[in-house]
C-alpha cells in the first residue's frame, strides 16, 4: 500500500481549464508577475485532515482502508490593478472560473491499476474569496479552495 498524493495532484495539475495553467506540487513558482492566464496552485498546507479507517481484519499490507485527506489550492484569477476594485465584472469572471474547476475536478477519475486502489476526489470548500497573495506576496483576485480525496486501499 502507497498513498496516492503525488498521482492526485499530477492528475490536477493534468487537468485542461480555458484560461487557467494548474501547477503540479513541484512547480510552484517564486513569483507570478503580470500574467494572462489563472493560476491554481497548492497551498504551503497542501495536506490537512488525514483520516483513517480500518474496514477489515489484518495487517497493514492486508487491511481494507478507506483513507481521506483534504488538498489546499490558491487560486490567483487576475493580478491586482487589473481593476480599481473587486468589479461584479471581475467578481463573476472569478466565480465561473471557480465553477470550471470545480466540474473538471468532479469528472476527475485517478485509479492506481498497479495496486487496485481507486482514488476519489471531489471539491469541498472555497475560501479567502476576494484578494490573496502570490509565493512572493503580490496581490491577486482570487480564493482558496480544497478538495476531498478518498483512497479505499488494498
Amino acid at each position: 500500500m502507497s498513498l496516492n498524493i503525488r498521482n492526485v495532484a499530477k492528475a490536477i495539475a493534468a487537468l485542461n481549464v480555458a484560461g487557467l495553467e494548474i501547477k503540479d506540487i513541484n512547480e510552484i513558482p517564486a513569483e507570478l508577475g503580470v500574467r494572462s492566464p489563472s493560476v491554481l496552485l497548492p497551498l504551503p498546507d497542501f495536506i490537512s485532515d488525514f483520516s483513517m479507517v480500518r474496514d477489515s481484519f489484518g495487517g497493514g499490507t492486508t487491511a481494507a482502508m478507506t483513507i481521506t485527506y483534504t488538498l489546499g489550492y490558491r487560486l490567483l484569477y487576475k493580478p491586482i490593478g487589473t481593476a480599481n476594485a473587486m468589479t461584479l465584472t471581475m467578481f463573476l469572471g472569478l466565480t465561473e472560473m471557480i465553477g470550471l474547476i470545480w466540474d473538471k475536478i468532479l469528472a476527475l477519475d485517478v485509479l492506481d491499476a498497479a495496486h487496485d486502489e481507486v482514488v476519489d476526489v471531489v471539491p469541498v470548500s472555497i475560501y479567502n474569496m476576494g484578494l490573496v497573495n502570490d509565493p512572493s506576496d503580490r496581490v491577486f483576485y482570487g480564493c482558496d479552495m480544497t478538495f476531498m480525496v478518498t483512497e479505499f486501499v488494498n
